[in-house]
């Protein structure tokens, strides 16, 4: 089951009713400190069946119950195995209704039998339950199913709570009051839940029996399960002998297979556990250190991070199991630099594959600039918390401004720099390398990238000299236009570049980034739109044809290009409106039609050729994956 939807009514800061959708992948809560983005976070915790609403979450300016609903979309195994559920649910309450009116039971309370103790249950009142165990198997069944539920068509099913203690429920049923197939088929599909509110630090690759199951640990009980070694029952094992010896032995050889898995090819190191007094040791050999064991707790930031964060989630699998998982992180980067910040990102992206992530962050560099679309702005107004789940739109204006940064300050931090031409350029290069990672073409980090205009030779020179500086390690790469000045410029700096070993490119002869939009409909859409603002600015009406005058001038222009489109653009504002038309305004404007696409279908001459260009820049740069280079 993947969760689509959140809505929250009278929970903590949200006092009206509030829908938040959830990317299949990773959603981005973005806003300041006290907006409302832990309080949403915990109102998920609450999609596990052992964690009730308490009284001190409700909105203390409403009047009603607090009230959660989570919307889940059925997987492809789940679309044919829950008709198979339903009619089971049938079968089982025609029989139950057989039952009952012969007064063999009573049909308004049930016995639900819990590990440790029995309660009895008014289903059609508040249901109470335990603090922590699930039911076991019900005696028999008190209600009738709603008809919503009995549909083997449906696509998603949605689950809530309302008011405090109550437990989770399906069109007003309590999963456990369902028919055994469908309350099975429910414990088995909701996803686990687990909140992670502090993962940075050092880590810690010793333990003694003692501290091997405190939370500071939580990483290396991770390590202890992927030996096949049950942390919480460990205790014996950390008492050298003859016997502990062996058995780490034998451990160590399920743990080296274990992690060899979960790192993939890229890392040649083998790893054990070794006692060390009344400790054990997490250690490494590692071919390029011959003097010594390696640990983990010297690497590289990047891979401490991967390595600390992976075993914290395995250690909570095995724990706590269940079939899929949602994982929430507050504020995962609020300790971090920038870079560190861009390495969590692709840990994250390498657990999304097989899970839901959500995290919280009031921090620029936690922006994922691959997936525009997975960000939601929380803030705060009179009325409680709220959400804009477009915060992208306008430059990412929106959320910038709630974060209280710049974008641009991004190039500070970027360790792969792009010098372009022209000012409109970033906003297309970073909106072409998001539709090839979303088509697939490409897999490439942008979060390490930064994008800025030259303008003229005189800026490029002295950006060339700035940024590659001899105590500066950032790789740069120069972007010029395929026409007589883009040439020009770039061969005025061939020296410089060549000197400083800065890689050139010219886009294809007449060509500029317009050239490269993978949507066609999409730009003409920018540039009607781009000269309409300049006619409103102006208080002008513009010429009723407009939409076809573009259409027509486009298809001329295809026909023999021989300017690039950047400067045929210029030429039609001219045409149209009298003046030059702001070529940013248009880059603004076709990203913002590009994201609008749910089925996108770019020109597929132009995919090969969009390609070819990101995949240079991209071996120039060596720009990262969105899952990073394998681990050293």
């Amino acid at each position: 089951m993947i969760l689509k939807r959140i809505v929250l009514q009278n929970f903590l800061s949200f006092r009206d009713r509030l829908s938040i959708d959830i990317d299949k992948n990773i959603t981005i809560l973005l806003g300041s400190n006290d907006h409302g983005k832990s309080n949403l976070l915990r109102a998920l915790v609450h999609l596990n069946e052992e964690v009730p609403i308490v009284e001190e979450e409700g909105n203390w300016d409403s009047f009603g119950p607090p009230a959660l609903s989570f919307e889940f979309e059925l997987t492809a195994p789940e679309l044919k195995s829950w008709p198979v559920a339903v009619g089971e649910a049938i079968l089982e309450m025609e029989e139950e209704k057989k039952s009952a009116s012969s007064g063999a039971r009573n049909p308004l309370t049930q016995v639900v039998k819990w590990p440790q103790s029995s309660v009895r249950i008014n289903v059609l009142g508040p249901s109470i339950l335990p603090a922590t165990p699930k039911a076991t198997k019900r005696e028999w069944l008190p209600v009738d199913v709603p008809e919503s539920l009995l549909k083997p068509s449906v696509t998603g099913l949605t689950l809530s709570r309302t008011g405090v203690g109550n437990s989770l429920e399906i069109a007003g049923v309590p999963i456990f009051a369902l028919p055994d197939g469908m309350s099975e088929f429910l414990n088995e599909g909701i996803p686990r839940v687990e909140l992670f509110e502090v993962i940075v630090g050092e880590f810690t690759d010793a333990s003694t029996a003692q501290s091997i199951n405190t939370e500071r640990l939580e990483p290396l009980q991770g390590v202890f399960f992927c030996a096949g070694i049950d942390p919480r029952n460990s205790e014996p094992l950390f008492k050298q002998n003859d016997k502990t010896i062996k058995a780490l032995d034998i451990a160590s050889e399920l743990l080296n297979r274990n992690l060899c898995k979960l790192w993939g090819q890229g890392t040649n190191l083998t790893f054990q556990l070794r006692h060390h007094g009344s400790e054990i040791h997490f250690l490494a050999d590692d071919p390029s250190i011959q003097t010594r064991k390696a640990r983990m707790s010297k690497r590289s930031e990047g891979a401490i991070q991967f390595f600390r964060i992976s075993m914290m989630l395995y250690a909570r699998r095995m724990k706590r199991p269940a079939n899929s998982f949602i994982y929430l992180f507050d504020e995962p980067g609020v300790y971090l630099h920038p870079q560190g910040q861009r390495d969590l990102m692709q840990v994250f992206e390498r657990i999304a594959d097989e899970n839901q992530l959500i995290y919280s962050t009031h921090s620029l560099f936690m922006l994922n600039q691959n997936f525009p679309a997975r960000h939601r702005l929380i803030y705060k107004d009179k009325g409680g918390t709220k959400v804009d789940q477009k915060p992208y739109r306008q430059n990412w204006k929106l959320a910038t401004d709630a974060l209280g940064v710049y974008l641009a300050s991004n190039i500070l931090f970027a360790t792969k720099i792009l010098l372009v031409e022209g000012d409109s350029d970033p906003i297309y290069i970073y909106e072409l390398f998001r539709q090839l990672n979303i088509l697939r073409q490409i897999d490439v980090d942008l979060n390490s990238l930064g994008v800025m205009s030259f303008s003229d030779y005189q800026n490029l020179r002295f950006l060339i000299q700035l940024f590659k500086r001899h105590d500066n390690e950032s790789s740069i790469m120069v972007l010029g236009h395929g026409d007589s000045t883009g040439r020009g410029i770039l061969k005025k700096i061939a020296d410089l570049a060549s000197g400083l070993k800065v890689p050139t490119l010219n886009l294809r002869d007449n060509s500029s980034i317009e050239n490269y939009c993978l949507f066609t409909p999409q730009f003409l859409i920018a540039i009607r739109k781009a000269i309409l603002n300049a006619y409103s600015t102006e208080n002008r009406n513009p010429p009723d044809d407009l939409t076809e005058r573009i259409e027509k001038s486009w298809t001329v222009y295809l026909g023999e290009p021989k300017v690039t489109a950047g400067r045929w653009f210029k030429d039609l504002a001219k045409e149209l409106f009298g003046d030059e038309v702001s070529k940013v305004v248009l880059a603004r404007n076709y990203v913002e039609a590009c994201r609008e696409l749910t089925q996108p279908t770019p020109n597929a001459g132009q995919v090969e050729e969009a390609t070819i260009l990101c995949q240079t820049i991209t071996k120039a740069l060596q720009l990262p994956s969105m899952r990073g280079f394998a681990l050293p």
